[in-house]
C-alpha cells in the first residue's frame, strides 16, 4: 500500500519463553525480495515446531 516493504517472521523464543521476531525490510517497491528472503529464513529456521517451555 505504501512502498515501503517489511515482514515480520518469528525467529524463536528469550530464555522467559517470550517469542522473539525479525523484521526483514526491503527496498521501495521491492516487495518480491523481502517474500523471498522471509521464506529462506523460514525454511533455514522451522520456527513452527518450536514451542515456549511451560511454567
Amino acid at each position: 500500500m505504501t512502498g515501503q516493504p517489511a515482514a515480520t517472521v518469528p525467529c524463536g523464543f528469550t530464555k522467559a519463553g517470550l517469542p522473539i521476531g525479525l523484521q526483514i525490510i526491503g527496498r521501495r517497491f521491492d516487495d518480491v525480495t523481502v517474500l523471498r528472503a522471509s521464506a529462506a529464513f523460514e525454511a533455514a529456521r522451522p520456527w513452527a515446531q518450536q514451542r515456549p517451555g511451560i511454567g
